[in-house]
């Protein structure tokens, strides 16, 4: 059990390392086009690489993890992030450096199955589970949020904007050399079909499933565009200043992190689908308040709230109900969570270019909206599923 805890607390800390690692790539752009003499389509198509490095990372290692077990899926996972984040900053050429951005996403989408998995294999109970999934997604917002001062301190004291790269990489490493002398708890295997049995809906012939990926996809779209766009908003709608509206930002996602991980606390007792119905109300009422009048934009902060749990949630309710399949579940859970985070930017932009950033901000309600839709769909079909698995179980004295 002492390694075990290990393995929870290797998650959270790798967690911090992603939030870590996000907030750098973010806070060193700058830097990063200037000493490279980079435009900035260039510099978005870095930032792209690494989105569909992280894509095509998260899909093969949760099939994979269940053959080659948790421990080595995070080692190796471990070790890629932390020799591509010193490898990176040794790019000279434009096209080595977008290589070197890729692999780096590859590795990240690698690693966080094996992370997630984590959880639901250490857990006792549902709660536990649950618990668990919220403080570790809430670890990824205290890396997010204490990072960019850190990193923007040890980019302007050296002078170039790698040295935050290879920092963090040397912590990834000292991480590896943590991690090689405890032992991971091993992932439930798929059980083989007996002829003689009724067929089980796994995950990939269930209709549950592909609702989860579709509200796990509009989540990610809700949150990702928020990121991505609330400064830009605020700036062009709300006539702020570039400064005043990254503390704006900076203060969504210190309410997030709160909220995530508050989230053990009154989670189980709203239940699974219950927090995610209120919490995305809560989020659509102020984000649709805080749209329709512009005095109010410290509700776009406020909103963080409702957007905590929703994400690790759905990942917990997707791991109980195909709680054979964890690995494969999570990939294909991450995977539409990427497509979401890649394309959600590109559609704010081209509605914005379109009509206005106003209008165009109005996707993120929207999809807030249809998350409802989702999970009310998805508790609809779990209902059914547990119906049709009860009446397939024989008498006791039969």
């Amino acid at each position: 059990m002492k390694h075990f805890r290990f393995a929870f607390v290797f998650a959270l800390w790798t967690m911090v390392l992603y939030g870590a690692i996000d907030a750098m790539r973010s806070a060193t752009g700058p830097l990063l086009q200037a000493q490279t003499h980079i435009t900035y389509a260039e510099l978005g198509l870095l930032f792209a690489a690494n989105s569909i490095g992280y894509l095509l990372g998260s899909l093969p290692s949760g099939f994979v993890i269940h053959q080659v077990g948790l421990k080595r899926t995070v080692l190796f996972g471990s070790v890629a992030m932390g020799a591509m984040l010193v490898v990176v900053p040794l790019a000279k050429v434009y096209v080595l450096l977008w290589i070197g951005f890729f692999l780096l996403g590859l590795a990240m989408g690698w690693l966080e199955i094996g992370v997630n998995a984590v959880v639901p294999a250490v857990a006792e109970s549902s709660r536990a589970e649950s618990s668990g999934f919220n403080l570790l997604h809430g670890f990824y917002g205290v890396g997010a949020t204490i990072f960019p001062a850190v990193v923007i301190w040890i980019a302007t004291r050296s002078g170039h904007w790698s040295t935050p790269y290879f920092a963090v990489g040397l912590l990834c490493i000292a991480t590896v050399a943590a991690t090689i002398r405890y032992q991971f708890p091993a992932l439930t295997a798929p059980e083989p079909h007996n002829a003689n049995e009724p067929k089980d809906h796994g995950a990939m012939s269930s209709p549950l499933m592909y609702v989860l990926l579709l509200a796990i996809m509009l989540y990610v779209v809700a949150e990702g565009g928020t990121a991505a766009w609330l400064p830009t908003y605020l700036v062009h709608a709300d006539h702020m200043s570039v400064t005043r509206s990254s503390w704006y930002l900076t203060g969504f996602y210190l309410i997030f992190t709160f909220g995530r991980l508050s989230g053990p606390l009154w989670v189980h007792r709203l239940g699974s689908y219950g927090s995610i119905t209120w919490s995305s109300i809560f989020s659509l009422i102020l984000f649709a308040i805080a749209l329709l009048d512009s005095n109010g934009p410290l509700l776009f902060v406020l909103s963080g709230f409702g957007f905590a749990v929703t994400f690790p949630t759905i990942v917990h309710i997707a791991s109980q109900a195909f709680d054979k399949e964890t690995g494969r579940v999570l990939g294909l859970l991450f995977t539409c969570a990427g497509i979401g985070g890649i394309f959600v930017s590109w559609i704010i932009g081209i509605v914005a270019t379109a009509t206005s950033i106003e209008v165009a901000f109005w996707l993120i309600p929207v999809s807030l909206m249809l998350v409802l839709i989702a999970t009310s769909v998805a508790k609809g079909l779990e209902k059914t599923r547990h119906r049709m698995a009860s009446a397939t179980v024989p008498p006791a004295n039969s």
